[in-house]
């Protein structure tokens, strides 16, 4: 436990030098170190693109390429919307194929530090600089009638992902009990159990093989305007002298981060962890992301015993950070101020994010702060503003206790208010 006043003076220290697992809170790490190297208004493109400007008669010679550059937020409806401004523009066929390029990110789409029982899990979905939707898809299952299967889609519609099973149908009063299992072959999946009728469920999967992926739903969103190929789908490099036909430009990074800050999201935090890395080094990997981070805490003289990282996202049980390290983070931020504050990207808690259903009393509406959880462990780390000497810093973590850590937790926030 570590508690600073905002100009990160030590307030309260019980082992803020103990490296332990910190969970989702590692997070602050990869936020800070973004709007460090990326700056607070940075944006991700995704590009369609291609070598040949649209003919007369509605073609492009050659390959119409979608080339991203691991943009998390980039969403199927999207993809539909800049094939839309083409088929408008009066594109009606490509003479090549649809070619995807995700060649701005390297390294495995799964981070090996991982749990293997979190794969397949939606929280722990794969990496790539062409990401849609989260690099998941989602399966829509509604009940029909009592006795009849249940309706089943998938939201992208596409030839890479293949269903088999069923699911029945009961009664309007029972409960949903549906299974949606991965199977070893790539973006295959067999459902089994039932659903009530009129019920309406969605569950989310992770995809393998995204730019093969991408590249069946480019494909399919064409097909869908009525805009036809030449070639099937592939993953390409594209060439350099490529003609930019249409640029999607993701949000600001801030409004990126305050995304990941106040839901977790896994996702945004590994595609930002390549990102830096690649903004530094020019190679985007998770080694070069991290190391990364560690010349940053140097850059920012910010102690890091026993520091360990392997991932962005905290997902990794590996993972080793002590609480001075998150709570100087946090107060180097707010020292900082301005664009670089990290103060506004947190959820209020017991109102807001993963902090909506925390019971705070003293602190509720006085405390800002990022939650981490994963077997064993549970932290928090964050902002307070105290009744009587302004704003101060925290970052709590417990690993293996046998009680209520998070309990535990929120009573050390409410008394801390009182300073």
């Amino acid at each position: 436990m570590a508690v600073l006043s905002a100009g990160g003076r030590t307030i309260y220290d019980n082992r803020a030098y103990d490296w332990i697992t910190p969970a989702s809170v590692q997070k602050l790490i990869v936020a800070a170190v973004a709007l460090d190297q990326l700056g607070p208004e940075y944006r991700f493109h995704t590009i369609l693109a291609s070598q040949h400007a649209l003919d007369g008669a509605g073609t492009i010679d050659g390959n119409l390429w979608l080339v991203g550059s691991g943009d998390p937020s980039f969403r199927s409806t999207d993809l539909a919307g800049g094939v839309g401004v083409l088929a408008r523009a009066g594109l009606r066929r490509v003479g090549g194929r649809a070619a995807v390029d995700a060649d701005a990110m390297h390294g495995p789409e799964l981070n090996p530090h991982w749990e293997s029982s979190d794969e397949g899990e939606d929280y722990a979905a794969p990496i790539s600089a062409v990401s849609i939707d989260g690099d998941t898809v989602e399966f829509d299952v509604e009940g029909t009638s009592p006795g009849e299967l249940a309706d089943v889609r998938i939201d992208p519609p596409s030839d890479a992902v293949q269903i088999s099973g069923h699911i029945r149908t009961t009664g309007a009063d029972a409960d949903a009990d549906v299974s949606i299992a991965p199977q070893p072959e790539p973006n295959t999946f067999v459902v089994s159990g039932s659903i009530a009728a009129g019920d309406l469920q969605k569950y989310w999967m992770p995809i393998k093989g995204v730019p093969q992926y991408a590249a069946a739903v480019f494909e399919r969103v064409l097909d869908d305007r009525g805009i036809s190929t030449g070639a099937p789908a592939a993953v390409e490099r594209a060439p350099l002298d490529t003609i930019v036909l249409w640029d999607h430009r993701s949000a600001p990074l801030r409004a990126l981060e305050a995304h990941m800050l106040f839901l977790s999201d896994n996702h945004y935090a590994e595609q930002l962890l390549r990102a830096v890395g690649r903004e530094r080094t020019g190679i985007a990997t998770d080694q070069s992301g991290i190391a990364t981070e560690l010349r940053f805490l140097s850059e920012r003289g910010i102690p890091v015993p026993g520091l360990r990282l392997s991932d962005g996202s905290g997902l990794a049980p590996d993972n080793r950070v002590a609480a001075i390290t998150l709570a100087r983070v946090l107060s180097d931020a707010e020292s900082r101020g301005g664009d670089r504050s990290l103060y506004l990207l947190l959820p209020l808690g017991g109102r807001q994010g993963t902090l909506k259903e925390y019971d705070f009393t003293t602190a509720l509406g006085r405390v800002r702060a990022k939650s981490g959880h994963i077997t064993g462990v549970a932290s928090l780390a964050g902002y307070v503003n105290t009744l009587h000497h302004g704003r101060v810093v925290f970052a709590f973590s417990i690993n293996g206790s046998p009680g209520d850590p998070d309990a535990a937790i929120v009573r050390a926030i409410d008394r801390i208010v009182d300073l």
